[in-house]
């Protein structure tokens, strides 16, 4: 494992972060208890530092899981979470169901204590969960998170920017230089605004930790035409035209984990993660130990080479429309076989 700084903090994190959404009932399948916290110390023997969540996950089941495994070791992690949403007064969680948030600075100011008290007592980053524009211009909310950060209760404060986002929104907080990371969506097939925002993060002597690197797990390597997820996954809400449409863009990417290659496609997505400037951290979601196996070893491989890149940064620019040659290629049928030795020695003197 390999680890890096989050700049003006003195907080420093594992390359590849563990991300605790899926440890939430009904997302991606249910952990028990006792199966997360022996995945989270696997995760920590295996050298990750970072381990990220919102305190709405699994409504706070995921920060108590957490704060259970790490009790006798919280010296030797960093836990991300996240605050803003008020999931206590919603309704039942339905993937795609809209949750209204709260930042009134006592709102936040209670969220990240009850936090705190599920983790353990202290969070290392807590970030604001998609604030909307109004609390960042809150004074009020600036002094409860200054408050906070002096009391011990938080170490640094980030903020979390919503896939989609306008890439306005992302540049003004790094212009604002109130928060040492932010938190953005950032993979080969949604690479911006996330891209440009770790660039401008990095230029402003800040950073950014880069979730879904997987993009929700089609750079997994593993799904089909044919493919369902079940009630409760975050994709079943999805339409059909996305799954095809995301399996026709990584069809381009094949050559990534082509024959060969040292990668699998999700450790090369990992890596291309890493490779951007400004990135210090990359979540990825941990279904199970082999998952958590595959995703760590990227870490040791070798670096993307910069004809990789180049040819990525192309497919990114055209909309993931392979070149002539290569679709030629691919759409060109093999030669049969010949049946024999006998034949194929004819073949080739006629």
């Amino acid at each position: 494992m390999r680890y890096r700084e989050i700049p003006g903090t003195g907080i420093r994190v594992s390359e590849l972060a563990f991300g605790g959404e899926p440890l939430a009932t009904g997302w991606w399948g249910d952990h028990g208890d006792d199966e997360a916290v022996r995945l989270l110390h696997a995760a920590v023997d295996r050298g990750v530092t970072l381990f990220d969540t919102a305190d709405r996950d699994g409504d706070g089941r995921v920060e108590q899981v957490f704060g259970r495994a790490f009790a006798d070791r919280r010296d030797r992690v960093v836990i991300a979470t996240r605050v803003g949403y008020a999931w206590q007064d919603a309704e039942p969680r339905k993937p795609g169901r809209p949750m209204p948030q709260d930042f009134r600075p006592q709102a936040v100011r209670d969220a990240v204590r009850s936090s705190a008290a599920r983790l353990g007592g202290v969070i290392d980053i807590c970030e604001l969960h998609h604030p909307p524009r109004r609390a960042l211009a809150d004074d009020a909310l600036s002094a409860v998170m200054d408050e906070l950060v002096a009391e011990g209760t938080v170490r640094a404060f980030g903020a979390s920017i919503p896939q989609g986002a306008r890439p306005g929104d992302g540049r003004r907080l790094i212009r604002q230089g109130r928060f040492p990371v932010l938190d953005v969506e950032l993979g080969i097939l949604d690479h911006e605004p996330g891209a440009e925002l770790a660039g401008l993060a990095q230029a402003a002597g800040s950073c950014v930790i880069a979730r879904g690197p997987l993009c929700w797990g089609l750079l997994e390597g593993k799904y089909t035409m044919q493919s369902t997820f079940p009630p409760g996954d975050p994709r079943a809400h999805l339409s059909r035209e996305w799954l095809h449409e995301g399996l026709r863009k990584v069809d381009t990417l094949s050559f990534l984990h082509a024959e060969g290659r040292p990668w699998s496609l999700g450790q090369a997505a990992i890596l291309w993660a890493l490779s951007r400037p400004g990135v210090a951290s990359v979540v990825t979601a941990v279904h199970g130990e082999d998952q958590l196996v595959e995703f760590t070893d990227a870490i040791g491989l070798p670096a993307l080479a910069d004809d990789d890149l180049a040819r990525i940064e192309a497919l990114i620019e055209s909309g993931f429309v392979a070149p002539p040659e290569e679709a030629a290629a691919e759409a060109a049928p093999e030669a049969e076989p010949a049946e024999n030795a006998e034949a194929a020695e004819v073949s080739a003197v006629a």
